[in-house]
């Protein structure tokens, strides 16, 4: 078994940290529910919320503040997801992903283990996607 890519159909904008450890939106686009992108996840409060309670191993969680610029509005419901467990895409088939785990692959793309995937399926977070190993990045790698 591989672990599987998490995503929401509504990517959002690209976003960029700051030295003040706010989230710049660098692109038009509505903010979604989960974004990652190069370096970041992040999640509204009550699915990050959620994540904390199940306490995934080398998963820590911190308060975030996404920025627009152009209007200088600041969102606050934010949570940034630090996942201490790296991969790249030629070591998807040796990782343990028994257990609640979350793995980036390349600094970028976060996945979640079995056990996780089967947990937010039956929670109240329907707009989670999941593609299995590397099945969602046809031509990309």
């Amino acid at each position: 078994m591989l672990p599987f890519h998490i995503y929401t159909e509504q990517r959002g904008p690209r976003l960029y940290q700051l030295d003040d450890g706010r989230f710049q939106i660098i692109e038009k686009g509505d903010l979604g529910p989960f974004m990652s992108g190069y370096g970041y996840v992040l999640a509204d409060r009550d699915l990050a919320d959620f994540l904390e309670q199940l306490d995934a191993e080398r998963v820590t969680f911190k308060d975030a503040v996404v920025w627009d610029r152009t209007s200088n509005a600041e969102y606050t419901t934010y949570r940034q997801i630090l996942i201490n467990q790296h991969f790249s895409h030629d070591q998807i088939r040796d990782l343990n992903i028994e257990g609640t785990r979350m793995l980036m692959m390349g600094n970028e793309y976060p996945f979640v283990s079995p056990m996780l995937k089967h947990r937010l399926e039956n929670s109240q977070f329907t707009y989670l996607r999941f593609s299995e190993g590397l099945s969602g990045f046809a031509g990309q790698i």
